[in-house]
């Protein structure tokens, strides 16, 4: 990747440990994160300190997809989970998994040691972590050679990372994932709605994106039939909505009764997809 899209990631990668962090803190908290504080660093509090939210959206998404990934490979028994861009995740560490079950953690060389260098614990899985660049042509080669299975189903969660990329090279990654992806696998991943640059509610965060050097460039209009392009039957729901039945209001605060299909543009869309079978898949 560009430079300034490594230290993009890096930045935002802080901020998320950071929200995490303070809401372990929490009497009411949606999980514990006791790695969270170690690993979010002064700047990752800093900038977790300037949002509107305060960080409630990462919370929120963290929430709904540590329950996805605890349902899949609970009840439906898959024991592959890949994080594309895992950048400082910990669930590995904090979850309880069943056995035999493989985590490949994937983000950029800087990213990798820096975690690495002040995780002192042990995983409750099977974790193999991957130095590499998600736009390089052989991080797929090096998956299946750290252990991957590609002919078994498989779980992805990619989280924090298409809205600061070009569509293209979302395009790409999903592309490259998809190959991997056996039928049966599931994929989950947040995005927003080019509504949400462009809309004076949001504009304060958008700005602050920016300022932070992290801005949001990545809207997908439609993840629904994007995903039906690469063989996958998937579905969304607005963190907004989640966040009110977990107890976390998003901003821009929209109150549920005005919560519809166009206000809820506004907010990311937490999405998650099954591989479909080859023969029900379109040709790509």
């Amino acid at each position: 990747m560009l430079d300034s899209t490594k230290r993009r990631i890096s930045v935002t990668a802080f901020l998320t440990a950071a929200a995490r962090a303070v809401e372990s803190q929490r009497p009411d908290r949606l999980f514990d994160d006791p790695w969270a504080a170690l690993l979010a660093s002064r700047e990752g509090f800093s900038i977790l300190e300037k949002g509107e939210d305060r960080g409630a959206s990462i919370v929120v998404r963290t929430r709904y997809f540590d329950e996805w990934l605890q349902r899949l490979t609970q009840e439906e028994g898959l024991r592959q989970i890949v994080l594309p861009a895992a950048g400082l995740d910990t669930r590995a560490f904090r979850l309880t998994w069943p056995p035999a079950t493989r985590f490949f953690e994937l983000d950029l060389p800087a990213v990798v040691l820096y975690k690495e260098a002040r995780l002192q614990a042990q995983p409750r899985c099977q974790r193999t972590i991957l130095a590499v660049d998600l736009t390089s042509s052989d991080w797929e080669n090096q998956l299946q050679q750290a252990g991957f299975q590609p002919a078994l189903p498989s779980v992805w969660l990619v989280e924090g990372l298409f809205f600061y990329l070009p569509l293209e090279q979302t395009r790409q990654l999903l592309a490259r994932l998809s190959r991997l992806a056996a039928p049966g696998s599931w994929l989950g991943f947040d995005a927003i709605h080019s509504a949400m640059l462009s809309s004076p509610l949001t504009s304060s965060r958008i700005q602050l994106t920016k300022k932070n050097g992290a801005p949001w460039i990545g809207a997908i209009a439609d993840p629904v039939a994007l995903l039906a392009s690469f063989g996958w039957q998937a579905s969304f729901v607005s963190n907004a909505r989640k966040g009110y039945e977990y107890g976390r209001a998003i901003f821009p605060f929209i109150a549920p009764e005005a919560l519809n299909a166009e206000t809820e543009k506004l907010y990311h869309m937490l999405v998650t997809a099954k591989r479909l079978p080859l023969e029900e898949s379109p040709r790509l």
